[in-house]
């Protein structure tokens, strides 16, 4: 090194102990921040970190098994490889749980060894992110309002992913499963929630998050899944159809008010649609090339799907005609074969969940169907009896009832899906005869897809009100999506009499799109989520803020004594004091017990006999039922006041939550 150079060298090193010096200096006297900030912001840090690195592991173990191919498009491969490597990662964790078990350290383990077997395809799987940019600079200035619309959505979801839980089902179950095996350092029967039974892919992803991060970590990991769906949706349509196809396809789904805030909701929703697209996206493809590896790829992830939810089920049936159809002229022996080995590699993939419940409970799908482990007959009665929530209308037009009728938390649909999905997917045949046969084959997917659907969600509804619930399909919304965007896109084209409907639909699409932004930048605002994640609102603050009387008797379970066991009556929630706690989860506590024992005197009897010392009744939850709910009587009401009356209550928060004593 020349003189001058060092000298430079030397000089600049100086000036950097200078700069630092007087920044350290400065933030010394200022205090730019709290010691309690600094360390808040430590932990939120860590917590995205620890979010991006599970994600990473499972897309570089998916870009390990199924690595890109020349015709994809990069941000498809990844939501691919994403999606596969999520399920087997999945699988993984839960052979973890009931072999060595779960902790921390456990966990660290876990990641360093696998981040090492695949480390090369993790920062592969991340370059491929890079296709975004090419989008982005096809897309034209209206692609790009709606694109700025988008992020603006991701981002609020971002930041209440950091924040404290709040979503109902996540502190149902979700989330309360995964504290619960942590708390007890393995996977475990819960019997306690019913919910255990059901599959849990997502829920193993959430515990290796928690275990590391906590919480918020298993939300955002939540959160980067429902990313990775949207940029699947982005890269497919956007290549086959066109940039503004893509990215109204995209606000279609998220104009919903129930879809877009379910990105920071910690539930499974999200995790289905992206297995959804990619299922989507394999029987597109195989229909093309009958390359049978992308057949058996799909029926592997369906497998996944049905392995986080239920109802996701749909998918091996909406398959079918996709299959049979494109067998067209090969003859019943290969369409029979395609079929067998599908639903034979799908079954495989579910089989592990099945195996766990029938090796607890003796009912491969508890707790449905039939009584087994903690589901007795009267709990089953009320939990499958509820008679159909609408009428025959309801199995006519039901995705226009889902759509005007589908309001978050309320009875029926229970979820807003927005106007978008059904406005242009109705288009979707204009235009039919100037696309190309690939593009006709998306459509024939798409469209089977959504169909068929549309037919089990409608049939199934027409038997139970649980059932007609949106959010239990949301598996066919990316089908359902992409043929919104092909909808507005051949819609757009149209002209006559000088009139270019292409505007008009444009306009559609702001306005309805428009209205979920303002009403999500209200609802973000209410929460007023950068106080909590700044340290200047306390976590128990912003939970009773969003969640009323519900965190002050919370609050109130924490402050019992330790050996402390305490029953809850209408109140599901336990993610806040479980394992202190048994949350009565699907309210039904009441009701079984009652016709288990026979008299109130007796199920007090049974309750102190099973070691619960307290009791916290949801009074305002319990005035609900006995107005909405015909399942009980008015003896079953009058059993509950004598049973309350013999208690001693220790607090009544407000009329809303009353804790009582068990103590004879």
């Amino acid at each position: 090194m020349k003189i001058k150079e060092r000298k430079e060298l030397l000089l600049g090193l100086g000036g950097v102990l200078w700069l630092l010096a007087v920044l350290l200096g400065y933030a010394y006297s200022h205090k730019p921040f709290t010691p309690s900030q600094a360390v808040l912001l430590v932990k939120e840090f860590w917590q995205i970190l620890v979010a991006a690195s599970v994600l990473s592991l499972a897309g570089g173990l998916g870009h390990k098994l199924f690595p890109p191919r020349e015709n994809w498009n990069p941000l498809v491969a990844l939501a691919v490889q994403g999606a596969l490597g999520a399920g087997i990662l999945g699988l993984l964790i839960f052979l973890l749980g009931v072999s060595v078990g779960f902790s921390g350290t456990i966990f660290i383990v876990f990641f360093l060894i696998g981040g090492f077997l695949v480390l090369k395809d993790m920062l592969a799987w991340w370059r491929q992110w890079a296709a975004f940019s090419i989008i982005w600079q096809k897309s034209s200035h209206f692609e790009k309002i709606l694109a700025f619309g988008i992020l603006f959505l991701l981002f609020t979801t971002f930041l209440k992913s950091l924040a404290p839980p709040l979503a109902f089902d996540s502190l149902v179950y979700h989330l309360a499963l995964p504290k619960i095996y942590l708390l007890e350092g393995r996977m475990l029967y819960v019997p306690e929630l019913i919910f255990w039974g059901m599959p849990q892919q997502a829920e193993m992803l959430y515990t290796f998050a928690m275990a590391l991060g906590g919480a918020e970590a298993a939300i955002l990991l939540s959160w980067a899944l429902g990313a990775l769906t949207l940029a699947g949706l982005l890269g497919y349509l956007s290549e086959r159809f066109s940039t503004r196809a893509a990215w109204v396809a995209l606000v279609s789904l998220l104009a919903g008010q129930t879809l877009s805030d379910s990105l920071s909701w910690a539930y499974v929703e999200w995790i289905v649609m992206l297995y959804g697209f990619c299922v989507f996206v394999l029987l597109d493809m195989w229909t093309a090339s009958r390359e049978r590896k992308l057949l058996w790829m799909a029926a592997l992830l369906v497998g996944f799907a049905i392995g986080t939810k239920y109802t996701a089920g749909i998918l091996l049936v909406a398959a079918l005609p996709i299959i049979f159809l494109a067998n067209h002229g090969r003859g019943v022996k290969s369409t029979l074969r395609d079929i067998l080995i599908f639903i034979g590699i799908a079954t495989l993939a579910v089989s592990p969940w099945l195996i766990k419940n029938i090796l607890a409970t003796g009912n491969p799908v508890y707790p449905l169907l039939f009584p087994a482990g903690e589901m007795n007959i009267h709990r089953l009665h009320l939990y499958q009896s509820d008679p159909p929530w609408g009428d025959w209308r309801d199995l006519l037009f039901l995705p226009w009832r889902a759509t005007v009728w589908g309001l978050d938390g309320k009875v029926g649909y229970s979820a807003e899906i927005g106007s978008l999905l059904l406005a242009f997917s109705g288009l979707a045949w204009l235009d039919w005869m100037k696309y190309s046969e690939r593009q006709k084959r998306t459509l024939q997917t798409a469209f089977l897809i959504t169909l068929t659907g549309f037919l089990l969600w409608a049939f199934a509804g027409c038997t139970s009100r649980l059932l007609i619930q949106s959010r239990l399909y949301f598996v066919i919304f990316p089908a359902w999506a992409v043929l919104a965007g092909i909808g507005f896109e051949g819609f757009s084209r149209l002209r006559g009499a000088g009139v270019r409907f292409g505007r008009i639909a444009a306009v559609f699409v702001l306005l309805s799109f428009g209205f979920n932004l303002f009403q999500s930048s209200v609802n973000f605002a209410f929460l007023d989520v950068t106080r909590i994640l700044l340290g200047v609102q306390t976590p128990a603050s912003y939970r009773e803020q969003a969640l009323g009387k519900y965190e002050t008797a919370m609050a109130s379970i924490e402050k019992l004594p330790s050996d402390s066991h305490v029953l809850m009556l209408w109140e599901t929630r336990g993610f806040a004091c479980v394992p202190q706690c048994e949350p009565d989860e699907v309210i039904d506590r009441w009701y079984a017990d009652l016709r288990t024992y026979g008299s109130s005197e007796a199920v007090l009897d049974a309750w102190r006999a099973a070691g619960y010392t307290h009791l916290l009744y949801n009074k305002r939850g319990a005035d609900f039922i006995r107005e909405d709910d015909l399942a009980y009587s008015a003896s079953d009401w009058d059993s509950l006041a004598i049973a309350l009356g013999q208690l001693d209550m220790l607090v009544d928060f407000e009329n809303e939550y009353q804790l009582f004593s068990l103590s004879e």
